[in-house]
């Protein structure tokens, strides 16, 4: 058995990770201004942000072609790998997953195709790829490395705090009923994670910087107790200003967790549109 993982542009994995035979990493497209873009050929995120608002238009996710996974996957079955394990960013706000089913249902390469909902994105979606790539060193066969993978996705935690719900509505991700969240005459910031089943819920709602600060530290507080907890955290955002206010608040109330931050990468910004910061922990 030789196993190889398949995951996609949503989730963060390190340049060295990135460079391992066994890794394919496929490319969400972007749909901007009726153009179709892949991550790479856009800028930085900020800049993304300033095109959209330049174009008047609305950045949304392309599915991939089944052509394009075809060779992707087949490139591993040529290389003698017998199993690949999918790592894709979570079914409640992306189509990629039902897209990679239909392509499992109708497979004819040699290549056995496990898929695995990630439900999460970004650096929850990265720490599951590094775990798999680790246990699959360690000689776990697919059967064993899927279920240490399901014992992590129990245990990774991922916070969205959303200025827009737009994005999140338009792709069904949330309920419109949702509504009542954005109907105040000052701006709503919404509080939004993803559940034990990969669904994306609303958990709060306030335009009250503090309160919205507030709420994420008595979150993220109920894990810091336990022995378990890694004291890691990471933070991204479509802004250096959002980097700076979140950060600095968790820093200053939880002063034993290591925070990374980074800016989101052009596929994050895709699917949370702007003003969106993503802070995930590990149990």
């Amino acid at each position: 058995m030789k196993i190889a993982i398949l995951t996609d542009s949503a989730a963060v994995i390190d340049k060295q990770l990135r460079q391992q035979a066994n890794i394919k990493i496929l490319q969400i497209p972007i749909l901007l201004d009726k153009k179709t873009y892949t991550p790479s050929d856009l800028p930085v995120v900020d800049e993304l942000a300033a095109l959209k608002e330049a174009t008047l238009c609305t950045v949304t996710e392309e599915q991939i072609p089944l052509s394009e996974i075809n060779a992707c996957v087949s490139t591993l079955a040529t290389a003698g790998y017998t199993d690949v394990i999918c790592i894709h960013i979570a079914n409640s706000i992306s189509g990629l997953g039902s897209n990679l089913k239909t392509f499992t249902e109708n497979n004819r390469l040699p290549i056995k195709i496990h898929l695995f909902d990630s439900h999460s994105l970004g650096q929850a979606q990265g720490v599951l790829v590094k775990k798999a790539e680790t246990l699959i060193k360690r000689g776990l066969d697919v059967s064993e490395v899927l279920e240490e993978l399901s014992n992590c996705r129990q245990q990774l935690h991922t916070l969205l705090v959303m200025e827009d719900l737009k994005n999140l509505r338009r792709t069904g991700s949330i309920s419109n009923s949702s509504h009542r969240y954005s109907n105040n005459m000052l701006p709503q910031k919404t509080i939004l994670h993803f559940s034990r089943a990969g669904e994306l819920e609303v958990l709060s709602s306030s335009s009250r910087n503090k309160k919205i600060a507030q709420s994420i530290v008595e979150k993220i507080r109920k894990y810091t107790a336990t022995d378990d907890f890694e004291k890691q955290l990471s933070i991204m955002a479509d802004s250096t200003v959002l980097l700076e206010k979140y950060s600095s608040y968790i820093q200053a109330k939880l002063p034993e967790l290591t925070l990374t931050t980074d800016l989101c990468t052009p596929t994050i910004f895709t699917f949370t549109g702007p003003k969106a910061t993503l802070i995930s922990w590990y149990e």
